[in-house]
């Protein structure tokens, strides 16, 4: 979809173009009539000519609305910036917004924000894949790279993108908020076209998704936006994946949002059309589909072989996983709930060069039960 990025920059946009248009512009009249015309003093009108100071974006529509000169000629031969500080972007005046632009907005939306000031972006996230692909989108506009800035954390990173004439584009041509977030949307263009629509569900799932094994496995995506979540549900059924979405209020000032996709139809599908980028929910994602064939008898089912794998010498998640041929995520979630029950309880902490992991004994309560597993501490 084509936009003319002009109609979305505010007045305090000042554009520099080419010196060979700007004699072509400034060709059917004298400068001096230019003068008379538009209000500008003679000294600053030769100025635009020369191209030796940036047209204001209102001066420069009126003109090139009387010009010869249409406006896919200004097509990559102008530049662009808001305010007196900052730098030129070379973008416009016609821009296509594409699946990229697309995806990356709905990630912006979930993981990311634009100040009221509108002076940059920021988009938040631990994944290094994700951080590389904003990066990398940002660059292709054609942004110097000291204009995006990587800043690691222990518990994320940040990615800063010093831009106003983008952050604008990605507020007004696709909805990303500025400032404190509210409810969220999608643009209407975005949801009437398929590959468009599925670009919004990919780039929501990589910001705010989760794939689980515990339980019914299935696939969520959480937002405090109950109108965002609408949206993403409505372009899953356009595509054939059933989801639901629930309210949580219990312990909350304000209420948050789930989106689920459950049901292995749905997951396969999910999976095959959005094709998430974050590695790893697109790795459970894969685990859920390959493992979903093997046998399922309800919550609980694999906690007595867990704890008659740990009476019997395997301590470690990944031995018990071994022991009992299941997946080392699943059997991670049912350790983490008989952690919680008391029935288990880690008996060290053994550290290793890509970090550490616990071993595991029995405690009174779990032997207790195996010696009587009519007793319900699976209720």
């Amino acid at each position: 979809m084509r936009f003319n990025i002009l109609q979305y920059l505010p007045k305090e946009t000042k554009i520099m173009i080419d010196n060979d248009l700007a004699q072509i512009l400034f060709a059917n009249k004298k400068l001096c009539e230019f003068s008379r015309e538009y209000g500008i003093g003679l000294k600053n009108m030769s100025r635009y000519r020369n191209c030796t100071r940036s047209i204001p974006i209102k001066l420069f529509q009126r003109i090139a609305q009387n010009s010869p000169i249409r406006m896919e000629e200004f097509q990559g031969k102008m530049r662009i910036k808001i305010n007196r500080m900052g730098k030129y972007v070379k973008i416009g005046p016609v821009i296509n917004i594409d699946e990229k632009w697309v995806y990356i907005s709905e990630l912006i939306k979930g993981d990311g924000y634009i100040p009221s000031t509108y002076w940059y972006i920021v988009f938040v996230n631990k994944n290094e894949n994700l951080i590389h692909i904003v990066k990398n989108f940002f660059l292709s506009l054609g942004l110097p790279e000291k204009q995006v800035d990587i800043r690691r954390r222990s518990d994320a990173t940040f990615l800063t993108v010093r831009s106003s004439p983008i952050a604008y584009i990605l507020n007004g041509i696709l909805g990303v908020p500025v400032g404190k977030k509210g409810e969220i949307g999608i643009k209407k263009f975005v949801m009437n076209d398929k590959i468009l629509s599925v670009a919004a569900v990919r780039g929501a799932f990589d910001a705010e998704g989760a794939a689980t094994f515990t339980g019914s496995r299935r696939i969520s995506i959480t937002s405090n936006s109950q109108t965002w979540l609408l949206y993403l549900s409505k372009i899953l059924k356009n595509l054939g994946i059933k989801s639901t979405i629930y309210e949580e209020r219990k312990g909350r000032k304000k209420p948050i949002y789930r989106l689920f996709v459950q049901h292995i139809i749905n997951i396969r599908r999910f999976y095959e059309i959005v094709q998430p980028q974050h590695t790893q929910r697109s790795r459970k994602l894969r685990e859920i589909i390959e493992t979903y064939s093997k046998p399922y008898f309800g919550v609980g089912y694999l906690r007595k072989p867990i704890l008659l794998s740990i009476k019997s010498g395997n301590t470690r998640r990944s031995k018990i996983a071994e022991d009992i041929s299941q997946n080392p995520i699943t059997v991670g979630n049912n350790i983490k709930w008989l952690r919680k029950r008391g029935l288990i309880r880690p008996s060290k902490m053994v550290y290793t060069n890509n970090g550490g992991f616990y071993e595991y004994i029995l405690t009174e309560m779990g032997l207790k039960y195996l010696r009587d597993d009519t007793l319900s501490f699976f209720d």
